[in-house]
């Protein structure tokens, strides 16, 4: 089946780039625009600058390995076809907790939450690069290191909404296995209303786009 362009008409997607002992992972999140909304290179620059802060000031950055860095952070509209992605050009900004990493697939997960119910409606971003301080004695996510979490992702929201971006969760249109150009379901962006990190459990994550 033919692929589709994504095109959301108040939408777009931020892009988080790190490296996890020299692999390249995403995180992929979706924002809400107003019809006055211009991306460009200052934007992502902006953005790019105001994550780095809160990698530092939530304190995920002194719980995550130095094999962990943070590169960027990029911005593309969605609102129509093809658009270019605009990524920030801030130096890189590595972990500087102490000890070895954890393996690249382990990852500790954050739930988005919505006004409204069902899977449509959540969202969640993984993130890996944790040291093994962060795995207590159970072998669960320690309490400081969820905390950090939702602590950065806070920051994350603040920065884009800065920015002129409001955190939402994307979900992407569906189209007839049969009929490929017809949609069975036109996509949508909503609004995020709460960050949270629902458990202690480390999830497996191999696929680090998220």
């Amino acid at each position: 089946m033919p692929s589709h362009p994504l095109v959301l008409d108040t939408a777009v997607q931020v892009r988080l780039h790190w490296t996890l002992n020299g692999l390249d992972a995403f995180n992929v999140l979706g924002g809400i625009v107003s019809g006055g909304f211009i991306n460009d290179q200052t934007k992502a620059d902006a953005l790019d600058a105001a994550i780095k802060t809160g990698y530092t000031s939530s304190g995920l950055k002194a719980l995550q390995a130095t094999t962990t860095s943070l590169i960027s952070a990029g911005i593309r509209d969605v609102r129509a076809a093809h658009q270019v992605e605009y990524v920030g050009t801030n130096a890189a900004v590595p972990g500087t907790g102490t000890g070895d990493p954890l393996p690249n697939a382990v990852a500790a997960v954050v739930t988005l939450r919505t006004g409204l119910a069902g899977k449509s409606f959540r969202g969640r971003s993984y993130f890996g690069g944790a040291t093994e301080g962060q795995n207590d004695g159970a072998g669960q996510i320690a309490t400081a290191y969820n905390t950090a979490l939702v602590a950065f992702m806070t920051a994350v929201q603040a920065a884009m909404g800065a920015s002129t971006i409001s955190l939402a969760v994307l979900s992407r249109p569906r189209f007839d296995k049969v009929t490929p150009f017809a949609m069975t379901y036109p996509g949508a962006i909503t609004l995020v209303t709460a960050i949270v990190a629902r458990d202690t459990l480390w999830d497996s994550q191999r696929r680090r786009k998220t």
